[in-house]
């Protein structure tokens, strides 16, 4: 027997191929011959996504699709579920082991009996569902059919199915009840019986609050193997451990063990938000069971103190760090804390820099810190940003030179706070070539009104003749990004007092115009024609806002952006959802989707 025969008998072979292949693959191998057609067809199961509770509802009442997935649960290694599913599921294995009891599969004294009403199926019966290695699930989605069950039976349903797979590997959850001290033991057990569990996501409702020890006691009851841990909530204060009674229902399964123990394979670590401030002794005692975490969200800490032992800590203790985030501000330390931490890391070693609303603190400090780190950084992110300094900026794009991706969003709609200029943004040569991403506020400034003479050509002031070389300047430090992705740049003309409410209404000169001589306009266009990879264009570029002064968009801007960004796939020319406002589209870009129906015109 051939070996490629040989290996399509072996079904645990088989299903290894299922990461690789898309629906397509798999229908091309099933109707190649009986062989591979018997053994391929389960590959369709393995990734099963019925996350909508449309689609959940809609298998739950089909008796021939019940079927289908009672004869399938083996083959099934990945799962996307909601509520709906999860609830119906549990309740049909009950129905399987009253009906076949199995030595192997035990019911917990704290699962709950759960029963439908009469809007679902009465009866439903599923044998154990054990072979997944990834799960992801919702509890929070409303019922259609009711509230039927309580948060808390829901998450220990679910707490029940997770158990039954003890090979998972990937396990997101959202909606859990967090806050019950019974779901809480439950929870850390299970995840702790995972021996081969690497990502774990946990989120509770509408990101609820949670006690100030759930975070450590699931940590560390994750097994080793844990390479990413996730918690997804706000912290409020609570007891030490969750207390057990003598009647709790797991009160046979002993106490739940909060293990200090290295995790010597996390590398992703996300705690819940603390806005009040952590204690510098309870960060640092986890931070020192996680030695080879390379990615860290940033949490707050009570005072500035708590940052400076936080900081000494990760110093001896996280050598590895390489990404950090910071999801919200915080108190004013914060901002230090993080500096700290970036001085005290090895240098140029960060690669990750991501924070969200931020404001502009010890920019000194924070220049140098990054300086720091300029030949390590790739991504640098300031999402929601309240205010940041040119110098800054300038630093960044002048200095980090492997940079990828560099972001400023937040600014564009409070022009008081925009602090780059075209002359900034020109001063220097810009040192980051290899952005894919960029994302910049900036103001250019007014133009005179200029004029057309007699022959149709316009005249500019000396002052206008200066700030068209400093808008070429611009566009070609643009265009010598030549693997930029994504471009987004949004005006604000503030220089002269001007009050706008969003840079939609500012258009960027001559950006996306072509040069016309023989009328003395002037269009830098064909600078950007080296961003052959560019495949999204956002900012100030709505045709409703371009003038004749700053230049309009007309047929030959059409050619030239069909022929020369065919990778372009969306643009900001119009408002988003314009068709479901009925606002006309000008007709140079009814010409553009003519001649490019596979561009978007507007970013949704």
């Amino acid at each position: 027997m051939a070996a490629c025969t040989i290996f399509f008998h072996i079904p645990e072979l088989v299903a290894s191929l299922a990461p690789f292949l898309n629906t397509k693959d798999i229908t091309h191998l099933v109707k190649t011959n009986r062989l591979l057609s018997h053994a391929c067809g389960p590959l369709f199961w393995s990734d099963l996504d019925i996350h909508n509770p449309d689609t959940a509802l809609a298998l739950i009442h089909s008796p021939s699709a019940l079927q289908a997935l009672t004869e399938n649960l083996g083959n099934i290694r990945s799962l996307a579920a909601e509520t709906n599913f999860i609830a119906h599921y549990v309740i049909g294995l009950l129905s399987f082991l009253d009906s076949h009891p199995l030595a192997e599969v035990l019911r917990p004294s704290w699962v709950p009996s759960l029963t439908t009403n009469k809007i679902c199926p009465a009866s439903l019966s599923f044998p154990p569902l054990t072979n997944l290695t990834q799960l992801y699930c919702s509890l929070s989605i409303n019922l259609p059919c009711g509230s039927q069950w309580s948060a808390d039976q829901l998450s220990l349903q679910l707490c029940w199915f997770v158990s039954l797979n003890p090979g998972l590997q990937e396990l997101a959850v959202d909606g859990l009840r967090l806050g019950d001290d019974l779901v809480l033991r439950v929870i850390a057990r299970t995840i702790s019986r995972l021996h081969r569990l690497k990502h774990l996501t946990l989120a509770p409702a509408h990101k609820a609050h949670v006690g100030h020890c759930v975070a450590e006691i699931l940590l560390f009851n994750c097994p080793k193997s844990i390479e990413s841990f996730i918690l997804d909530s706000e912290i409020v204060s609570g007891p030490t451990l969750p207390g057990r009674m003598p009647n709790d229902l797991d009160r046979d399964e002993g106490p739940v063990v909060v293990r200090k123990a290295p995790l010597v394979n996390l590398k992703d670590l996300r705690l819940p938000e603390h806005y009040a401030g952590f204690r510098a002794q309870d960060l640092c005692s986890i931070m020192e069971q996680c030695p080879v975490v390379e990615s860290w969200v940033v949490p707050c800490v009570d005072n500035e103190e708590a940052g400076q032992e936080l900081s000494d800590t990760l110093q001896r203790h996280c050598p590895n760090i390489r990404e950090l985030t910071i999801r919200a501000p915080g108190k004013e330390q914060h901002g230090p804390t993080v500096i700290s931490i970036m001085e005290k890391m090895p240098s140029q070693q960060l690669e990750v820099f991501s924070f969200k609303s931020y404001r502009e603190f010890l920019p000194d400090r924070m220049m140098m810190s990054l300086q720091r780190h300029s030949e390590s950084l790739r991504v640098i992110r300031f999402d929601n940003c309240c205010r940041i300094g040119r110098q800054t900026i300038m630093k960044i794009l002048t200095g980090c030179k492997i940079l990828e991706e560099f972001v400023i969003d937040g600014l564009a709609h409070f022009p008081s706070r925009v602090d780059l200029s075209l002359e900034d943004a020109v001063e220097f040569k810009w040192a980051s070539t290899r952005l894919r991403r960029l994302q910049l506020v900036m103001t250019f400034g007014d133009f005179e009104e200029g004029g057309m003479n007699a022959e149709g050509s316009w005249s500019w002031s000396e002052n206008d003749l200066h700030r068209w070389s400093l808008v070429e300047k611009f566009a070609l430090q643009v265009g010598s990004l030549r693997d930029l992705e994504v471009l987004d740049i949004r005006a604000l003309n503030v220089a002269t007092g001007s009050t706008v409410s969003s840079y939609h209404q500012v258009p960027i000169p001559g950006l996306v115009t072509l040069d016309d001589r023989s009328k003395n306009r002037f269009g830098f266009l064909d600078q950007l024609k080296e961003l052959h990879k560019l495949k999204e264009l956002g900012g100030s570029f709505r045709v409703s806002a371009m003038t004749p002064v700053t230049g309009t968009m007309g047929a030959r801007e059409v050619a030239w952006l069909s022929e020369n960004w065919s990778s372009l796939r969306a643009a900001e020319f119009m408002p988003s959802n314009h068709e479901l406002s009925m606002i006309p589209v000008p007709e140079c870009l009814q010409e553009l989707q003519i001649n490019r129906s596979d561009l978007r015109i507007s970013l949704q």
